[in-house]
């Protein structure tokens, strides 16, 4: 009697893995295309040209005064759908930046050329006929390859470094953040505008006792393939 007590027990342990890979294999035939689409990291990416307006945020800077002037940002972007609704996007891009810095009535022109790497936190809301719109948030790192300020005709390299203490004028990287929003059309195209500003101080010699941080503005188009 033991023995068919025995028995009986090992048989119905052995059909119980055996009804759940059979459970979990009908449940992965009745699941959906979209459903199992859905699970999978959604990738694409884009092109991106733009418009830029920028100057600097300074305290401790006598009589000096920054203004905004345009300038152009193109680079590439790759958007990885985590969910229906959120993804991540990082960027590279490169900027040409430009803009007056003026101090004791004499004009001064700041003119920069660098690589910017942002990475956002985006999320989408589905509008009608494959409408979108888009918002996000991150932070962002910028590397400047050069930077000059002409003033009474005359040129300064910005980065060089002073042979008596070796500091420069201005450090040739900062980090911040940056804010973005966007419509999306249904064939590709977007149109963006987005906020960055710098919580680095650019000055290098005088950073005791001056800060200087950039803040910059832009407008403008990108393409997104592989939607």
């Amino acid at each position: 009697m033991k023995k068919l007590v025995m028995l009986f027990l090992l048989t119905g342990l052995n059909l119980i893995p055996g009804n759940a890979r059979s459970q979990e294999n009908q449940e992965q035939k009745t699941e959906t295309p979209q459903e199992h689409s859905s699970k999978r990291i959604q990738v694409s990416g884009g092109i991106k040209l733009e418009s830029n307006y920028s100057n600097f945020l300074h305290s401790g800077i006598s009589d000096g005064k920054s203004v905004m002037k345009p300038g152009v940002t193109a680079g590439g972007f790759l958007n990885l759908g985590i969910l229906k609704h959120f993804s991540i996007q990082p960027e590279l891009l490169f900027h040409y930046k430009e803009s007056d810095f003026d101090q004791h009535d004499r004009k001064g022109i700041y003119r920069y050329w660098g690589i910017e790497v942002p990475i956002y936190a985006m999320y989408h809301w589905d509008l009608k006929k494959g409408h979108h719109l888009h918002a996000g948030i991150g932070p962002y790192t910028e590397f400047g390859l050069n930077a000059t300020l002409k003033r009474d005709g005359k040129k300064t390299d910005l980065y060089e470094k002073n042979a008596e203490n070796e500091m420069s004028a201005m450090q040739d990287s900062n980090s911040g953040f940056g804010i973005i929003t966007g419509y999306d059309f249904p064939f590709g195209l977007q149109i963006n505008i987005s906020y960055k500003i710098s919580i680095s101080n650019l000055l290098d010699a005088h950073k005791g006792s001056s800060i200087l941080r950039p803040q910059t503005f832009s407008l403008g188009l990108a393409y997104c393939f592989g939607k």
